[in-house]
C-alpha cells in the first residue's frame, strides 16, 4: 500500500519554486499594506484625539 514516486520528474527546483514565491510575494505585498493601512489608520487617529484630549469625550 505504498506509494512509489521515485519514477516522477518534476518541471522545477526547489529554487525555481522559492523564486517564484517570493516574486509573487512582491507583488502582492504593496496591496496587502495597502489594505492594512486602510484598516489601521484611523484606530491610530483616533487613538491620537483621544490622547491628546485627555480622554473626555
Amino acid at each position: 500500500m505504498d506509494l512509489d514516486l521515485s519514477g516522477i520528474s518534476l518541471p522545477f527546483t526547489v529554487t525555481d519554486l522559492v523564486t517564484s514565491g517570493s516574486a509573487l510575494l512582491g507583488l502582492v505585498a504593496g496591496f496587502v499594506l495597502l489594505g492594512l493601512a486602510f484598516k489601521l489608520v484611523p484606530k491610530l487617529i483616533g487613538l491620537f484625539k483621544n490622547s491628546f484630549s485627555g480622554g473626555n469625550k
